[in-house]
Order: structure tokens, then sequence, then C-alpha cells
């Protein structure tokens, strides 16, 4: 094909999101889910080929779920069965030094069962994001963009415009309200808005190689997501992406011993079988990747209508899966403000709240999986943050002891559930923003945290649901108790009045909701004259434990926090400079 130039004409979108990945994808589907209309550019022809990131934690299934692609993804995972715990051994066929049994304890996974309406899964980041492309192909306000570059971007009092280059060489411009640079860590958009990243940006140079090998015959009886890997030729960590067929091995090398260069796909796959334990194994290796394991926060999340997620703010290490799945936490938090005020219904401080919420939450989960990281080397089983020719022989009595005090590292259900936001939205009760135990997590009501999960009845013979299941897009949801009426009425009301989208429940044997449990109020720590307030990202903005003497009045202040000045669209953040952006 010849390549040409030529503009056309910009066209115009609400918000322009850079970036493709899980976190780019996520923003669209959100987005295209409040009807705001969206362009999103990625400078690779496709989605991933090397499956990096695969966690993916309970809350961020819970956001799928009400996104309508849970069991699309967890379709697309490795099967629970083949998902059991965390071994550490010498090589696979070699010595078992520990496990961690996660899915495989039957005991906790009914006391997980009670924290929500799905499960943390594995699939791997090249499974993941098609499912995720294909979501939001499917909207209908979306346009979705691969192989295309973004080659300039521009602030005025308008919002922004870019210029983007598909792989043939047409260029064309776009002019959006909004950017959301979700372009990695290596993009381009965050260094050219002078946004500085704090923190350590060299915790360990790693090698990451996908490759197929039929290890059946080794794993069949021995069903671990992760292996361990602890030999005088390799330490290192091996995932299984389907539990048989496909993996990875990720090891750490030293810079002043080796370059990328001298890991071919040859000495790689020689690598590998060390970590099997088997010489002559068959393997393919599919790709190898370079990467360097960081910990950096960036300085603020926001400059002008631009707004940064994912690893474009926060690089973090791989110990405890936090990366992608902190990412869409972000957008969640993010798109529906946006979609407010997109639509006139708030006024743009309302975008505030993005920087002032989610930052505490990424740098609690930036400074966890350090911990997680440097537990790890302390204990001798640092794993990617080492390599074979620091392993000692020594230290493998050392390493067993320690094994059982690296569960956290691998369950965090505290972590994933527990933290709270803080902001000019939150009518604070005074607890704590950060959970309080990582391993576990204490289901709360408290205005700010997750909204808990509780199977619910619709009534006449209806469906169960999650409260979960409630809070999506753009509604705002009111749960009151059995005798709170008046609180459902008033909601309503004010609501109506404010042009939010809103439902409002009361929550009892004879309500629109039934509690066949009969766990609601005392799970919401409200009493049957009381009422939750909880916003369309699922978080508890406001609680009244009781009736109150004018619940129109309380309504009306809670409703105005979040639209206040309505229709007063600002084009940018006045307390930012907006330079260009190139790429």
């Amino acid at each position: 094909m010849t390549k040409h130039s030529s503009h056309v004409a910009s066209v115009s979108y609400d918000v322009l999101v850079i970036g493709g990945g899980p976190c780019g994808l996520a923003a669209a589907i959100a987005l295209g889910r409040c009807g705001v209309r969206v362009l999103l550019v990625e400078k690779h022809p496709s989605t991933s080929f090397h499956p990096r990131g695969h966690v993916v934690s309970a809350r961020t299934m819970e956001i799928l779920r009400t996104w309508g692609l849970e069991d699309a993804v967890r379709a697309r995972g490795i099967p629970h069965d083949r998902n059991q715990g965390v071994v550490f051994v010498r090589s696979v066929v070699g010595e078992v030094i520990g496990e961690i049994r996660t899915y495989a304890d039957r005991q906790r996974n009914r006391q997980f069962e009670t924290y929500g309406p799905s499960a943390k899964t594995s699939c791997p980041q090249d499974v993941l994001e098609p499912v995720l492309r294909r979501a939001a192909e499917g909207q209908a306000t979306v346009d979705v963009c691969f192989g295309t570059a973004l080659q300039n971007l521009r602030q005025d009092a308008q919002g922004v415009s870019a210029t983007i280059a598909s792989r043939d060489g047409t260029t064309r411009g776009v002019h959006a309200h909004y950017a959301i640079a979700s372009d990695g860590a290596r993009g381009t958009v965050r260094e050219q808005l002078g946004i500085a990243l704090n923190g350590d940006g060299a915790l360990g140079n790693q090698i990451g190689v996908y490759f197929e090998a039929d290890l059946w015959p080794w794993v069949a009886d021995r069903p671990h997501l992760l292996w361990w890997i602890y030999n005088q030729a390799t330490v290192g960590v091996m995932i299984a992406l389907d539990g048989r067929k496909r993996w990875t091995y990720n090891f750490g090398y030293d810079p002043a011993r080796n370059t990328p260069e001298d890991f071919t796909p040859e000495r790689c796959a020689d690598i590998v079988r060390s970590a099997i334990g088997v010489e002559d194994l068959p393997l393919l290796v599919k790709d190898v990747r370079v990467w360097r394991m960081q910990a950096r926060v960036a300085e603020k999340l926001r400059v002008g209508s631009i707004f940064l997620a994912g690893d474009a703010a926060h690089p973090l290490p791989p110990t405890g899966g936090q990366g992608m799945n902190t990412a869409i936490g972000d957008v969640h938090n993010l798109c529906w403000k946006l979609a407010l005020v997109l639509k006139g219904v708030a006024d743009e401080s309302l975008l505030d709240s993005y920087e002032v919420e989610r930052l505490p939450v990424i740098r609690f989960n930036v400074a966890q999986s350090v911990r997680n990281a440097r537990r790890m080397e302390a204990a001798g089983l640092g794993g990617i943050m080492k390599t074979h020719e620091d392993f000692c022989e020594r230290d493998i009595a050392r390493m067993r002891d320690a094994i059982p005090g690296q569960r956290e590292h691998f369950e965090y259900h505290g972590q994933t559930f527990g933290y709270a936001y803080r902001s000019a939205l939150i009518f604070d009760e005074g607890t704590s923003a950060e959970p309080e135990n990582i391993n576990t997590y204490d289901a709360s009501a408290a205005p700010g945290g997750r909204a808990p999960h509780c199977w619910l009845t619709l009534p006449e013979g209806g469906p169960t649901i999650s409260t979960v299941d409630l809070f999506k897009d753009l509604r705002f949801t009111l749960l009151a108790g059995r005798d709170g009426q008046p609180w459902a009425d008033a909601f309503t009301k004010a609501a109506s009045s404010a042009g939010l989208r809103s439902q409002a429940f009361v929550v009892g044997a004879s309500g629109d909701l039934r509690d066949h449990m009969g766990a609601f109020h005392d799970l919401y720590e409200i009493s049957p004259s009381g009422a939750v307030l909880v916003r369309p990202d699922g978080h508890v903005a406001w609680r009244s434990r009781d009736a109150a003497p004018d619940a129109d009045e309380a309504m009306n202040r809670v409703i105005g926090v979040f639209t206040s000045n309505r229709g007063r669209r600002v084009a940018a953040h006045p307390s930012h400079h907006q330079p260009e952006v190139s790429a």
C-alpha cells in the first residue's frame, strides 16, 4: 500500500481516549454505556500478543459484571480447578519448598463468597483485551481505532485538539472536550504534560518469556497458578495461563552481566527447561519481553482537560497483581463524572474529585506491591527481584519458614474491597480511608467505601440479585430500610429535579426488594427507618442510620453536592497550565 498524507476536517467527540490496553478499553466501555461520544486511538495494530498481566481482582470482576462481561472473562481465564494456589519449588519436577493454598481451601472460599458475587480470576491479557475491545466496539457512541497513533495533543478553552495518523499515513484532526491518557508507562502524554513520576524506577530488570509446552504429565495433579522456581540455573516465577500448555516465565537479569539482546529465544528456551527440570522438553517460545519493574506514582492526575489513568499514572510492581486492577478502578471512578459534566447535569468542579479520590488508593496499592516484593526479597524468595547468581542453597530452610508469611501477597481481600474514598462528594463519618487489614475484609457501608454485597430478591418470585448489580453507569441508588419510604420519596423527587438518573428501593419483607437472608439492615448498619445513597461506581456517598425530621431538605442537600452549578461547564481546570503535547 502506498503511503500518503491527507488532512480532513476535524471530527468532534466528547472524550478522546489515548491507548487501547485494558485501561483505555475499560474507559471506552464505561463512557459508551453512559452515552458519551468517544474516540479511542491505539498505535499498535491489535490487542496484546504477550499475556502480560493476568490477575483480575474480585472487585474488577464486579465491575465487569455490571457491564455484562463477567461470564465472558471467566470463560477465557484459567478454570478455578486449575488455579488452586502458589507453590515454591526447586523446579516444576523437583523438590517442593512450600505452598500457599488459595482456591484449594474450601472453608476460606465460603468466607470469601460473602464478600461479593464475583470471585478473583486469572485471565491473561492476550485473551482479556479482545473481550474488552469487542465490548467497546459494541457501544453505539464509541469509535475504536487500532493502528492509529497520536501525533500531537493541544488544549485551549474549548477542550483538546489532536492530530492522529493511521498506519497508511493518513492523518486527521480530532477535537474533544476531554482526553484520557491511558497510553502506558512508556506513553508520551504524561511527560509532555510535565507531570513527574515519583518513586523507584529501577526495582529490577526482567525478562518475560511466553511459551507453549505440554506439562500435563507433571502438573495434572498439581493445579498451581504460580510456580516460584529456585535453582542454580534460574530463579523466577512461572504462571499457568491455561493450566496445561500456555505459560509465561519471568526472571530477573543483571544489566552488568547481560544485555537484553543476550536473551535470544534459544537461550530463553534453555532457561525455561531449567525451570521445569526436563532438559529435552519440546517447547515453543512465542515471545520474549524485556521489562523493568518500577514503583512510581504521578504527582497529579489532571492537567486542564487531560486526565491520566492506568500505567501512565502509576507503573507498579507485579507483586500482588494490582496494576491492571488499579487502572480499571481509575476509569471506573472517572467516567461517570465526565458523563455527568458532559450532559450538563454537573459542574466541571465535580471532576476535581478524581485526583482527590484516586491518588490515595493508587499510592497505597503501589506501596503495598513494594512491601510484597521487599518481604519476598528479605526471605530469600525474591524471584524476579533476584537472579540465579544471587541464589544460595543455604537459604532453602529460611525460605521454607518464611513462605506462610507471604499470604497477603497472594490473598488480599481487604485491599480489594476495604479502601474508602475521601472528597467533597463523600459525607464522611470519620472512618479510615485505608483498609485496616490486607488479607481480610470487614464489610461496611460507611460513606466512601464500596457498598457491601447483599443478596436481595425482587417481589413476586422475581430473581435474586446482588446489591452490586444495582450500581452501574449513571444511576444513583438509594437503599432504604423497611420503614424508610420517606427517604425513597424524597430522594426520587430531589434526583428528578436535578436531572439525575436514579432508583430508590425500600428493602424489607414487603418492600421493593426482599431481604430474604435478613442481613441488609445489619450489614448496612441502619435502622428500619434509615437509608444509604450509593454512587454509580458503587461507593457509598451518604448514610443516615435513622429517620430525619425533613427528608426532603436532607436529600436536596446531598444531591446538590453532585449537581451544584450544573450547566456552567468550565472548559479547563483553572489551576493548571495547559501545554501542547506532541508524540
